[in-house]
């Protein structure tokens, strides 16, 4: 894999974001973190630590090494996660950082951007992985393709499966597990030999995949502007990707985009559909559920009260099953007062990895305005919070 191709790989996304850095001159006196190791055989050398931008790199420091090798770089934190790269001579590794970590980056001259190790900040050593994964990958499907054995070569389909069970991979073991992640946003952005493997304009289940990278960086960082830019992305991907083409597509969208939340629209048990979008307006408990559980039943009997105290004051909520069992679903549902409907997707729903469902149940609190606010793990007094928004 050729290490120029690293600025292109970020293309994809990194064009779509706008720098959240604040300058040591501005904030002498602001929270930091700190770069530091020690890089052998590169006496006289410069060292440099860049932050990665939108359409440009900026310098932050450098210092030129000695004998020992030992450097040590101090950066104002960003609001975000950031991405940085420690530069020697034409080789650069990629660091990401998010608060006022002490990252340590130990390496050679000779091999500096291969035989580094990093300390001190978990999402770095996992880009490391995924860039030792990416670049097995590019060697396995040079050799396939320079080979004239007939044991080791591969027709265009067989690389094209190869290339999709590795992103297949990257979903499963980085995606699902933290979405919300810099290395998660960071795998959006690959590419193989400078074209992406993620294409979500383009492809409908690449775009699921930054929809819900997307949402899950919104509960994190909701201030952010690399976020705000991020979703908007998100969402004219999964614009340009829908299957569903109707008059009310482009007002759907338009709604969505000033709001950050992703709509959905799923069968209630006479068999209309009701999207979450239609409950502007309301304070709304987007709630993820099984009713198989045998605990859900006396969670709904909560639920039940929450719902007749806030009702008349514009209280709603929009409980959406995974049961597989379409008939024990409607049984289950059918003496409920509040919006139920069902994904029969089960655990394969693309509602769940929108929202990071990684167990049921799961809530959301949206707010009039369709903005989700809170998620469960956020909330200590769910009265409270949907009074608070009530009188908003």
């Amino acid at each position: 894999m050729h290490r120029q191709n690293l600025h292109k790989a970020f293309t994809a996304i990194f064009v779509l974001v706008t720098i959240a850095f604040a300058s040591c001159s501005n904030q002498p006196d602001g929270p930091c973190f700190t770069v530091k190791g020690n890089i052998k055989d590169a006496d006289g050398k410069i060292l440099t630590i860049k932050n990665i931008g939108v359409n440009n790199t900026i310098v932050l420091d450098s210092m030129e090494l000695d004998e020992e090798g030992t450097y040590e770089f101090t950066i104002p934190s960003p609001g975000c996660f950031e991405f940085y790269s420690l530069v020697l001579g034409d080789e650069s590794i990629l660091l990401t950082v998010d608060s006022t970590e002490t990252v340590t980056v130990n390496s050679n001259a000779k091999e500096f951007a291969t035989a580094y190790s990093v300390e001190g900040s978990t999402e770095s050593e996992k880009i490391k992985e995924i860039n030792t994964l990416r670049d097995a990958l590019a060697e396995q499907i040079s050799a396939m393709l320079n080979s004239t054995s007939p044991a080791v070569m591969k027709t265009r389909n067989d690389i094209l499966l190869l290339i999709n069970e590795f992103k297949d991979n990257l979903v499963k073991q980085y995606i699902a597990s933290n979405p919300g992640s810099a290395s998660s946003y960071y795998i959006l952005s690959l590419s193989l030999d400078g074209t992406p493997l993620f294409m979500p304009m383009t492809e409908r289940t690449d775009s699921k995949y930054l929809a819900a990278v997307a949402t899950n960086i919104q509960l994190k960082y909701p201030d952010s502007e690399r976020t705000r830019q991020l979703v908007d992305f998100a969402q004219k991907a999964m614009k340009a990707t829908s299957p569903v083409q109707d008059i009310d597509i482009e007002v759907e969208e338009e709604e969505i985009a000033t709001t950050g939340l992703f709509d959905i629209n799923l069968p209630t048990m006479n068999g209309d559909s009701i999207k979450l979008s239609s409950l502007a307006g309301k304070v709304v408990l987007l709630d993820f559920t099984i009713y198989k559980d045998p605990n859900i039943s006396g969670r709904n009997i909560g639920l039940r009260e929450l719902y007749a105290k806030y009702k008349e004051q514009g209280f709603e909520i929009y409980q959406i099953s995974f049961d597989t069992d379409k008939h024990f679903w409607q049984t289950s549902a059918s003496n409920l007062p509040w919006t139920c409907v069902r994904d029969g997707n089960g655990a394969a729903s693309s509602y769940a990895l929108l929202y990071n469902v990684r167990q049921l149940p799961t809530f959301y609190l949206i707010n009039k305005d369709n903005e989700i606010v809170l998620r469960d793990n956020q909330i200590t007094d769910l009265g409270k919070e949907i009074e608070r928004l009530i009188t908003q």
